[in-house]
């Protein structure tokens, strides 16, 4: 048995972070070894993400990034807002986004497999697990391919709290470049961060949603005491087609200007940069612990 000396415990931890003791035992395990005591330790986070299994991860950062084949976003979750602050978490985050980046994957089961350095995202998130002890997971991932005539903008707000992406389709040869377009898949994207639709039109809304949209607009109908069968029934369809319109995209006053819908700026900016077609084709919003 190899003598377990201060200087070899301190040693591990200035590598990985974990506490004197924690690494302590490592070392006694592994017999002084200290590629084994690396390993020990990473194991000994799978140990703690199985005990910690059942805690509620709501706190954590969205992460977005882009390359000029795709754009992506995924919600990194941990438990406490402190670590989601910590260097290492963000760290994590960063190298996530990085493999996310220059590999192909299309699920979180594919991200957890992916390299980074000498290892995969699942164990580097092993890794960060056994030195700070908090469930932390991928909870969210969309990764959107963009075509040659589609443009893509990507942003995080406050920090992280939420991370929105939309992407765009165009006809022709816009004005300014696709640099132009781009600028608009911007200010949409601000917008969806701003204004939280749920679908890019009504077609686009769970039946659930309609159906108590519906409820909600029939029992003010009958509160205000309206009786015949006829106007009640136009009263609820107008109620709830205005209603539905704060959660779909197109139909929402633009976050900047309540006298347009987001309808109204892309058809502005489509005339504006001379296309035949500009649309929105996809968004994305994640917000943390939602």
């Amino acid at each position: 048995m190899a003598t377990i000396t201060a200087q070899m415990v301190n040693s591990l931890r200035e590598r990985t972070g974990v506490g004197m003791l924690k690494c302590k035992e490592a070392l006694t395990a592994s017999d002084g070894d200290v590629e084994k005591a690396v390993e020990y330790l990473r194991k000994q986070g799978a140990a703690v993400a199985a005990k910690r299994a059942d805690k509620d991860a709501k706190e954590g950062s969205v992460f977005v990034g882009s390359t000029e084949s795709k754009v992506f976003a995924f919600e990194l979750t941990s438990e406490t807002d402190f670590v989601s602050k910590s260097d290492d978490f963000g760290k994590l985050g960063a190298d996530i986004a990085e493999a996310i980046k220059a590999n192909n994957a299309s699920s979180i089961e594919d991200v957890l497999k992916l390299p980074v350095g000498s290892l995969t995202v699942a164990s580097r998130i092993e890794e960060v697990l056994a030195k700070i002890g908090e469930k932390i997971e991928i909870r969210k991932l969309a990764v959107l391919p963009i075509g040659e005539n589609e443009a893509v903008y990507s942003y995080a707000h406050l920090g992280g709290k939420i991370g929105s992406v939309v992407k765009l389709a165009f006809e022709g040869n816009p004005n300014g470049g696709k640099e132009a377009v781009q600028a608009v898949a911007k200010i949409i994207t601000l917008h969806v961060t701003a204004s939280n639709p749920v679908a890019l039109d009504e077609g686009g809304l769970l039946p659930e949603l309609v159906a108590k949209e519906k409820d909600i607009a029939k029992e003010q109908v009958i509160n205000e005491g309206k009786t015949k069968p006829e106007f009640i029934e136009r009263a609820i369809e107008g109620r709830v087609k205005k209603a539905l319109k704060q959660f779909c995209l197109l139909d929402q006053e633009f976050y900047t200007d309540s006298k347009k819908t987001v309808r109204n700026v892309l058809a502005e900016k489509q005339k504006e940069l001379g296309l035949s077609k500009l649309e929105v084709v996809r968004f994305i919003r994640f917000e943390k612990g939602k």
